[in-house]
């Protein structure tokens, strides 16, 4: 800007029109709430997305009302929504340019800023609750069609007890091997830490949608925990399904572990176990159980405590026993 000759203060402004207008800016800059940070957001809310999305297959499945559907379908978009705000934010916090923002949205620059402005991912996110958004699900369950709720329950019984301990090897082993913590995982999970030791260690169990979750940010596989998780909160009642289904049950839980020992090969568990491969895959698989002595060796080659299994074993083995009863007297 041209200076004048004049003594004093060096001018800022062109003109008064040009002072109003920067002053204008400064009002409209201190009556804007400031953003919430949302530094590792965008994970949390990743997470949760992932448990919606199983949430709405599994009432989809259920063949669940459609109301409970079109619930949890609005909280999805709700999510995704947050979602790309946040990640927008951290992104430009990282020094991304709107340019490059426009770019990967396949929008132009302008429209990238007009979208995602720090007033309106300051709004977007002001939408959200503080806590895991996953916490507000209600997914209606079969038969009765009770809500599952976020309470954390100690198993009970000895199948429970033993199907905690399968969701505890799994999960303790991803945390001794992962890059996360247990408080990066209460962080993120916005859990007290206590909560999340206590779940980890099999000692409580969480809902589905926070042990899938749990499972999640620890960088493992949720999907393969599904039956573990129902036997140990007591949804899944062994007792009162058939063979089949528990023989099916056996082989989930010996699933788990085999993902947890590191998935080894087929020859390989068959050489420890002493039984032949193709055995060893059809017992992963549920399909066929070997006898209860091969199914220790199994689980002694897989690095896990025989008696994980053994609850489950003679669960499936009563059920077989009542099944050929009922086959022959038909």
């Amino acid at each position: 800007m041209k200076q004048t000759a004049k003594t004093g203060a060096r001018r800022k402004y062109c003109d008064n029109l040009c002072r109003r207008r920067a002053q204008e800016a400064r009002d409209r800059a201190r009556r804007t709430t400031a953003p919430r940070t949302t530094s590792g957001q965008s994970s949390t809310i990743a997470s949760d997305i992932q448990a919606f999305a199983q949430q709405l297959l599994d009432e989809e499945r259920r063949h669940a009302p459609l109301e409970t559907r079109f619930k949890l379908s609005k909280l999805l978009n709700r999510e995704i929504r947050c979602y790309l705000a946040s990640a927008v934010q951290e992104e430009r916090a990282a020094g991304a340019g709107w340019a490059g923002i426009g770019e990967a949205a396949g929008v132009s620059a302008a429209s990238a800023r007009a979208s995602w402005s720090e007033t309106k991912v300051a709004t977007i996110l002001a939408s959200r609750p503080v806590l895991s958004a996953a916490r507000q699900v209600s997914p209606q369950t079969t038969g009765a069609e009770r809500t599952l709720d976020w309470a954390f329950a100690r198993p009970s019984g000895r199948l429970q007890r033993a199907a905690a301990r399968v969701l505890r090897t799994y999960l303790t082993g991803l945390l001794e091997t992962g890059p996360v913590s247990v408080d990066d995982v209460a962080a993120q999970a916005c859990l007290p830490r206590d909560a999340v030791t206590l779940s980890l260690g099999g000692e409580l169990i969480a809902s589905w949608p926070v042990t899938y979750m749990l499972a999640a940010l620890l960088g493992g596989q949720p999907g393969i925990l599904r039956t573990a998780w129902e036997a140990a909160s007591g949804e899944r009642l062994l007792g009162e399904q058939p063979a089949a289904e528990v023989k099916r049950c056996v082989g989930d839980m010996l699933r788990v572990l085999y993902v947890t020992a590191g998935e080894p090969d087929t020859e390989t568990l068959s050489a420890l176990a002493h039984l032949g491969p193709d055995t060893v895959a059809d017992a992963l698989a549920g399909t066929r159980i070997p006898d209860w002595s091969g199914t220790e060796r199994l689980a002694v080659a897989l690095g896990a405590e025989p008696s994980i299994v053994r609850p489950f074993w003679e669960c499936w083995s009563s059920a077989a026993v009542v099944n050929e009863v009922r086959h022959h007297v038909a």
